[in-house]
């Protein structure tokens, strides 16, 4: 009984201990803020190898990936990119059978 109520406090100590270590901790880690003068990256659809009649339906981002989803008349496409370099690196087209 006393060996499970030791082991039971320094677990709960621990857990404690990790929250007040994530609530203390510097984040000195987050990316510098973009200047206002900064040139914003485009691209258009015909680059993607869209239709020129494609919308976006959705986006989604995943850490340093951004998948954007456009629909036109002869299905839906998904272009994922790599968002540091801009660069496409993923492509999948949904088409209508």
């Amino acid at each position: 009984m006393l060996i499970a109520g030791l082991t039971l406090g320094i677990g709960i100590l621990a857990v404690f201990g990790g929250i007040v270590y994530r609530i203390l901790q510097d984040d000195t880690a987050r990316p510098a803020a973009l200047p206002k003068d900064a040139a914003t990256p485009t691209i258009s659809l015909t680059e993607l190898g869209l239709a020129p009649d494609a919308r976006i339906v959705s986006s989604a981002l995943d850490g340093n990936r951004l998948s954007l989803t456009y629909a036109d008349a002869a299905g839906t496409t998904i272009v994922v990119f790599e968002m540091p370099s801009m660069t496409v690196v993923g492509r999948l087209r949904v088409t209508d059978e």
